[in-house]
């Protein structure tokens, strides 16, 4: 079973939390500079100047690690402005999205996703741990939007999310046109004017 970071393995000794940085940020390092399929947990502890017992007293696997590496370089990154209009809070919020996307954390995103296609444990850890809170967040702007009779009261908000979202992550997938700030406004306008009120 896929654990957090903020569950450990085994009891002991509380980890260190210099220690335990060091390992996140090692772990995210790698990712970035040599894809999930070449990381190893030995790299990751040597990198991290720890031992690599240590890595498996708090983290049940390579997928574990890595992932709570991801999340705590990227999750504080892509967070929801208040602009008064459900419109514009996306509009801000997806130019966020565009700019991870376009970086070196979009490639990560990719292999990531690419990986998860062969390691169901890191499959099952985005989308729980990366896509579930995003989902959530983005689901309270809509309602807020229908609360103040901005957006159509009966629209499925995870078919508005998947429509709003999903391009993005086509885009960044497959490669077949680029990602920037004309498609994000053009997008962002279209699907609102689809579940305007």
């Amino acid at each position: 079973m896929f654990k957090s970071n903020d569950t450990p393995r085994s009891s002991g000794r509380p980890r260190s939390e210099a220690a335990h940085h060091a390992i996140l940020q090692a772990a995210n390092d790698l990712l970035r500079e040599d894809g999930f399929a070449a990381l190893t947990v030995e790299a990751i502890a040597a990198k991290a100047g720890v031992s690599k017992a240590t890595i498996y007293r708090w983290w049940s696997s390579k997928s574990a690690v890595v992932m709570d590496g991801f999340l705590a370089a990227t999750a504080p990154n892509i967070p929801f402005p208040d602009t008064g209009s459900v419109k514009e809070d996306f509009r801000t919020q997806m130019h966020t999205v565009l700019n991870l996307f376009t970086s070196q954390t979009g490639r990560t995103i990719a292999a990531l996703i690419a990986q998860g296609q062969v390691d169901e444990e890191l499959a099952v850890a985005f989308r729980e741990r990366y896509l579930a809170a995003r989902r959530t967040e983005a689901k309270q702007i809509l309602k807020r939007g229908i609360a103040c009779g901005e957006l159509q009261p009966d629209i499925d908000l995870d078919v508005v999310l998947d429509a709003l979202y999903g391009p993005l992550y086509y885009r960044l997938l497959v490669g077949h046109a680029s990602l920037d700030v004309d498609f994000v406004n053009k997008l962002v306008d279209l699907v609102m004017v689809a579940i305007s009120s």
